[in-house]
């Protein structure tokens, strides 16, 4: 056993409160090089007399209980191991016992100790790990209706046009001209989503998250003017509250963009800073460097730089080095009340059920927990998702958010099934298993079932164009997303096969009967309706059944709300148990493999609602897959 490669931190991913009685206790170890781990674990002040000496009192074996960890996953380098457990008083202390043959070590916040030679150091609680107590107001919580929801991400200005008589100068014909930058008007507008809602619902969605919504600008509006006001190029505040109200009634939750971080460079505070520098009451409100604030020419009242000197050498911080976008000081009273605000403005007049924070990692933690706690006193259900690329569970403790957009889901799905430039690259069917494995070992449970769950949006290229428009591999991808714990969302246009690259991506709907992808679109809408039916396909763990690099994927997905390990809160199934068998077929030609001993019986697909019988071969079509209870 390499005992530098064991891991185990107290009061993190690897030891949490799950619910208010709940500890999860995870280990980390070198792949295949313990064969048993034990959790010993007791109450640090449950102390009794010592036999032979009545007055000495002191902390036992007999103290002490002791469970075996689940290994439930590992990736190419370790093993993760798993303990749930229920302190009589909320508190305890806890140690590792790894046996690997004959040789058995304790580990615990001191180390290792090989027990053939300090066999007093398996019960020393003084030196174990320690959770001191599970406080109700740190358990992290979500609203409860989220980990159900299929969320479809709109970016307004190319949704659908509802109100031509709001188009701005310049607009274009629907559709008319492929998208080349961001600056193309087509008159999108919270008219035509609100005359679309029935074919939102029909898909199945039961959640929509609008890209930023207020006065800007830009077409993207992440340059944002006036936060209390909807863009006139996108309607009215009461278009809006009807359309909430409309969405409302169809089962349809609201999240709008909350762009926190900055503002635009025509907001009227910016503009004072920009007039009296210093003299200005708004100027601690922003980053500003030096003076004067803007040391560049202007064109048209904007900033007009274009070389990268001058990007670089900027009078005040922005988003990435963008002068159109100057960065909020949340720390400064004034600027945290007035953002803090606007995000309770929008949930107490318009009852919006959630934010989506905007470059929320480069805000402050500080800030984040005020507005969590302001935004949670008016809706305790409010959904808040932060905009994190990579690793987020420093703002998923339960003091800041309830989930990110997912990318450490994104990002595995594109390695899988796409090729060439458009990732950066490729991965066989077993990384991709050690990957997703690690991923879900490594974030709390909890946490896992409200995880926003994406295969595009608009920063990123569209998954049909990611996949070399492989109607087959995006129909897997789209499988996978629906088969994984989390929230999924759908990038707008997504079930019709909408294409772009980067900024392109932000193409004119579809809605010409005649050009929409309707195979797609069923597909998309028949694995929502068996996601909304089957528990276990929003159930948290995977059991990897085939992963041998020859592309061909076959994995469990399972729940049983009877269990006390691995007990999840989403449990209003059709069935108290089920599992369904994913096989995925990702190669671009048929395939024949031995059949799984797990698959040889009689199933059902519930995919093409029609019996399957597996017999010794298991022959797949090319981009084919099946789902099999």
């Amino acid at each position: 056993m390499n005992s530098s490669l064991v891991f185990h931190e107290a009061k993190s991913k690897f030891a949490y409160s799950y619910d208010e009685n709940t500890l999860h206790i995870r280990l980390r170890t070198e792949k295949n090089s313990v064969e048993i781990t034990d959790l010993i674990f007791g109450d640090p002040f449950k102390w009794t007399p010592n036999p032979e000496h009545p007055d000495k009192w002191e902390w036992s074996e007999k103290d002490a209980s002791t469970i075996k960890m689940h290994n439930d996953y590992s990736d190419d380098i370790y093993d993760y191991w798993f303990a749930e457990i229920k302190p009589e008083f909320k508190r305890t202390r806890y140690a590792f016992c790894l046996k690997n043959g004959s040789e058995e070590y304790i580990y615990t916040a001191h180390g290792f100790d090989n027990l053939k030679f300090h066999p007093e150091k398996k019960y020393n609680i003084r030196s174990f790990f320690n959770f001191p107590y599970i406080n109700k107001e740190d358990v992290y919580r979500s609203p409860e209706w989220v980990k159900k929801t299929i969320w479809y991400q709109i970016f307004p200005e190319r949704f659908a046009n509802g109100d031509q008589t709001i188009n701005l100068p310049g607009t274009l014909p629907w559709g008319s001209e492929s998208v080349v930058k961001n600056s193309m008007r087509f008159g999108g507008d919270l008219q035509g989503v609100i005359n679309h809602l029935d074919y939102i619902a029909d898909l199945g969605i039961t959640g929509i998250y609008f890209t930023p919504i207020f006065e800007a600008k830009s077409t993207h509006k992440y340059d944002t003017t006036d936060y209390f006001k909807i863009d006139s190029s996108f309607g009215t505040n009461d278009t809006f509250k009807e359309l909430v109200n409309k969405a409302h009634k169809l089962g349809i939750r609201i999240m709008l963009d909350a762009v926190f971080n900055h503002c635009g460079f025509s907001h009227p505070w910016f503009q004072d800073v920009i007039k009296n520098g210093k003299n200005s009451e708004f100027f601690n409100c922003f980053h500003i460097l030096r003076e004067p604030v803007v040391n560049f020419k202007l064109e048209n009242n904007l900033p007009g730089v274009t070389d990268a000197v001058s990007l670089h050498s900027l009078n005040y911080e922005t988003f990435a080095f963008t002068p159109h976008m100057p960065k909020w000081n949340t720390a400064d009273l004034k600027a945290e009340q007035y953002l803090i605000e606007i995000g309770k403005y929008w949930v107490k007049e318009y009852d919006i059920d959630g934010w989506r924070l905007d470059v929320s990692n480069e805000v402050s933690h500080n800030f984040w927990r005020k507005f969590r706690n302001e935004i949670k006193t008016i809706k305790p259900d409010c959904f808040i998702v932060g905009e994190n690329w990579d690793n987020s569970l420093p703002w998923l403790q339960g003091d800041q958010f309830d989930s990110v957009m997912n990318y450490e889901f994104t990002y595995p799905v594109w390695q899988l099934l796409g090729s060439g430039s458009m990732i950066d690259r490729k991965i066989s069917t077993s990384e991709f298993k050690d990957k997703v494995s690690r991923m879900i070992a490594e974030c709390p449970r909890h946490t896992a079932q409200n995880m926003f769950n994406l295969l595009d949006c608009h920063d990123t290229s569209r998954i049909m164009t990611i996949l070399s428009n492989n109607s087959n591999l995006v129909k897997i991808a789209y499988v996978i997303l629906m088969s994984f714990t989390g929230s999924p969302s759908i990038y707008y246009g997504g079930e019709q096969g909408l294409k772009g690259e980067n900024d392109g991506n932000r193409v004119c709907m579809i809605w010409e009967n005649e050009k929409q992808n309707q195979d797609l679109y069923n597909h998309i809408k028949k694995l929502i309706s068996l996601r909304k039916k089957f528990h276990s396909l929003r159930a948290v763990d995977i059991e990897w059944i085939f992963t041998d690099n020859s592309g061909v994927i076959i994995y469990n997905k399972v729940f049983n709300k009877k269990l006390n390990l691995h007990t999840d809160t989403d449990t209003d199934s059709d069935t108290d148990s089920d599992t369904i068998t994913i096989i995925l077929n990702i190669n671009s030609s048929p395939i024949e493999i031995d059949t799984p001993a797990a698959l040889k019986n009689k199933r059902y697909d519930i995919y093409n609602e029609k019996e399957v019988e597996f017999k010794e071969k298991l022959n797949l079509n090319a981009g084919s897959f099946m789902l099999i209870v």
